[in-house]
């Protein structure tokens, strides 16, 4: 993701959510993945974090569908959301809650059904930290918290076969998208034929 965006993410997003849901959760702990430490298995610890999150949040745009990363991050918690029996009329509980930052007209059909929270104003990647449109952001990020408290009430208790599932899914993922990847050549310097160093 282009560092701006990630800037606007941590700045504008996640510590005023993180700071405006403490009065009534507490302690609140939102996992980003640019949180993954340097020389962590990346498919492993993206599947241990979506295991454990008990909500999904994305800030969905065109460019959130073209990584297979953030398909399946959303995927996988869709999955959990039909295996519950949520999003239906007996149970209209929710373990997704998209913000959306483009043009919706675009996404899958279920991701559409979602009625994501537009915010399509504020997102400006260079929007400034204690600026008006930062503090109007933040207003209207005031009177969206509530759903995600009422959201959470619902969550069920953690389930192993999430993290089997998901686990084996970042997995899949992570050897389709190596397999894939272009690589240069090698750095040996050894050459193929052994005489054209000779003098």
């Amino acid at each position: 993701m282009d560092e701006d965006w990630v800037r606007w993410t941590q700045e504008n997003l996640v510590r005023p959510l993180r700071s405006l849901l403490r009065p009534a959760l507490g302690d609140v702990r939102i996992f980003l993945d640019e949180q993954i430490e340097t020389g962590v298995s990346w498919p492993a610890r993206l599947a241990a974090a979506h295991t454990r999150s008990r909500l999904l949040v994305p800030v969905l745009s065109r460019d959130y569908f073209n990584s297979p990363w953030c398909r399946l991050e959303l995927a996988l918690m869709y999955e959990r959301e039909k295996l519950l029996g949520f999003r239906t009329l007996d149970k209209p509980q929710v373990l997704i809650l998209p913000f959306i930052i483009d043009d919706g007209e675009c996404f899958p059909p279920e991701v559409q059904a979602m009625q994501g929270e537009g915010i399509h104003k504020f997102a400006n990647p260079f929007m400034c930290t204690n600026t008006p449109s930062q503090e109007a952001f933040a207003e209207h990020l005031r009177h969206w918290c509530p759903r995600a408290v009422q959201a959470l009430q619902f969550v069920p208790p953690l389930d192993p076969q999430w993290g089997t599932l998901a686990h084996d899914q970042f997995n899949q993922t992570f050897q389709i998208k190596s397999q894939t990847l272009k690589t240069l050549p090698g750095l040996s310097l050894l050459p193929n034929n052994p005489g054209l160093l000779s003098p």
